[in-house]
């Protein structure tokens, strides 16, 4: 049973009751995420229930958690035990967060200590053929392009199975860098030239060129272990004098272990500079 009464508290008496800011109090009131009892219209002073001191603990716990305004919002105000689930995914997130910032700070103390002999897997070259691909466009940030893609490549899959087309490996194009916000990928998959293309798929011609390519094994589905990869065929494109060419392609496959993931990217000679 809540023992506390419906008195009203000044916004000092509730700062005290809840170890909020007033200032805090005020933004959360013009967010509409905790509001006063009664603002009194002459001198604007607000005043809160006491039963509203939970609350107002409740929203300086979720502060602790560095979660923002409107997720807040949406936990507070979540019916049943909605409010649980939605708090468990955010602290997920969380510890998402956690393990990939602290796992660019050992690259960067890497990268400070001693950046010219940093271990990274061996790079080899490789001739593509003259290749033609089915091909189709999605979007994913670092965090769920692995299941997007794959997701994706089934779908391919199967339609070039149905229009009875042999189709080699996928692979995931980086049309655009891999980050927190949605960008745009590509499955790409050989096929042999068809007579019909399924509706939804579109063939791309990749000419024949010189590629780097760069296997690795990463522990989580997201993009965070790929870029010293990706950093590495940069570079040894950069010591040799060579121009990247098109988007680098991913192909990924998946056991107890983790994700084995190989990176080939096209490159050229680079024209001498005038």
């Amino acid at each position: 049973m809540n023992t506390l009464s419906s008195r009203l508290l000044s916004i000092g008496e509730f700062a005290a009751a809840t170890q909020l800011s007033q200032k805090a109090l005020r933004i959360y009131d013009e967010q509409r995420l905790l509001l006063p009892a009664r603002i009194d219209a002459a001198t604007g002073y607000r005043y809160y229930r006491s039963d509203q001191v939970p609350l107002g603990r409740l929203v300086r716990t979720l502060r602790e958690m560095d979660l923002s305004l409107t997720d807040i919002a949406d936990v507070v105000s979540s019916k049943n035990d909605g409010g649980e689930t939605l708090l468990a995914r955010l602290a997920q997130e969380i510890d998402e967060r956690y393990a990939r910032e602290k796992r660019a700070y050992h690259a960067a103390l890497i990268q400070l200590r001693s950046p010219a002999r940093a271990d990274v897997p061996e790079i080899v070259e490789r001739a593509r053929p003259d290749t033609t691909a089915a091909t189709r466009q999605f979007t994913a940030n670092r965090y769920d392009f692995v299941d997007k893609f794959r997701m994706e490549a089934r779908a391919v899959s199967q339609l070039l199975t149905q229009a009875g087309l042999a189709a080699g490996e996928p692979s995931c194009a980086l049309i655009d860098p891999l980050s927190d916000d949605e960008g745009r990928l590509e499955v790409v998959i050989p096929v042999n030239p068809p007579i019909r293309i399924p509706q939804g798929i579109t063939l791309r011609q990749l000419p024949a060129a010189s590629c780097a390519a760069i296997a690795t094994r990463v522990r989580h589905a997201h993009a965070s272990e790929l870029t010293g990869a990706l950093d590495a065929l940069f570079d040894w494109f950069d010591r040799r004098g060579c121009r990247a060419l098109d988007a680098p392609l991913v192909s990924i496959e998946a056991d107890v272990a983790g994700l084995h993931t190989q990176i080939v990217w096209a490159f050229e000679q680079a024209a001498p500079a005038r």
